[in-house]
């Protein structure tokens, strides 16, 4: 039985997927499982495998349907290993990742859920920018704590009955831990370990408008279903603050992005069909 089992959700990507293999590869483990599920219409992914034949354990699993939540509930249907994780495809992990992950749950029996820290190639925060280095994960921190390529989770028979809501296009894995957490177990956040993953937020670079929408939507309808009412309005706040500052600094192309962002989050919460 393996020791970890790695769920890898991918489409359209080549060479961020053979980074993260290879970055897999020089955790130096031979109990590591790596389950593909690929949503290509072509062969792209498995050329990209042929150059692991041998040296790691993959499977290659193929799926028409371009569906990131049903992709991940696949492989984690399929995985074998006693730690499973979500990593993206365009994720990679630092040397010694998995090791530090397997000694953090022998330390730390009580948790099911662990997330990391995640950093750019520059080692900057590229995700769970959250105000603690460390701390519980509840309904409050989850939407700042629970990036999907940090997840580790121990609780994989647990994880196989609540599953990744299929009709979610955005925030799914927050939406998948606090209703795993609603069972009784146990998540910790913990910035001492991290994944490396590229940067990509309205304040950093272009964002298109509608992709901003999109996330505005899934984190108003996650507010909606897990999370005070005044957090939604301190989320809202902080989106118009956002619009603020971006529009004085003259970077109107993010003020645009927080702008609809912020318009995704008010459409979110009041109107939380899931075809949003």
């Amino acid at each position: 039985m393996a020791c970890f089992t790695l769920v890898v959700a991918t489409l359209g990507r080549t060479r961020e997927l053979d980074r993260l293999l290879d970055s897999v590869l020089r955790q130096n483990r031979a109990d590591v499982e790596v389950i593909v599920v690929d949503q290509n219409d072509d062969e792209r992914v498995t050329e990209v495998l042929s150059g692991f034949a041998g040296v790691l354990e993959v499977k290659h699993l193929r799926r028409q349907e371009k569906n990131v939540s049903a992709a991940r509930n696949a492989g984690l249907d399929a995985a074998s290993g006693r730690i499973v994780a979500f990593p993206d495809d365009d994720c990679w992990y630092p040397d010694g990742l998995l090791d530090g992950v397997e000694d953090w749950f022998e330390r730390n029996r009580e948790y099911a859920v662990l997330a990391v820290g995640s950093l750019d190639d520059d080692g900057l925060p590229s995700g769970n920018r959250w105000v603690q280095n460390a701390c519980d994960i509840n309904a409050v921190n989850a939407l700042r704590t629970t990036f999907c390529s940090s997840l580790f989770i121990t609780a994989v028979q647990a994880s196989r009955q609540v599953r990744f809501d299929e009709q979610l296009c955005r925030g799914e894995e927050t939406d998948f831990i606090l209703r795993l957490l609603a069972t009784g177990l146990l998540g910790r956040f913990d910035r001492n370990l991290h994944v490396h993953h590229p940067r990509r937020d309205m304040l950093s670079g272009p964002v298109p408008r509608t992709r901003a929408l999109s996330y505005g939507v899934g984190m108003g309808r996650l507010v909606r279903r897990h999370s005070p009412f005044t957090l939604w309005l301190v989320l809202l706040f902080y989106d118009l603050v956002r619009v603020l500052a971006a529009t004085i600094s003259g970077r109107f192309t993010a003020a645009v992005a927080c702008l609809a962002h912020a318009e995704g989050l008010f459409r979110g919460f009041v109107r939380p069909r899931p075809d949003l």
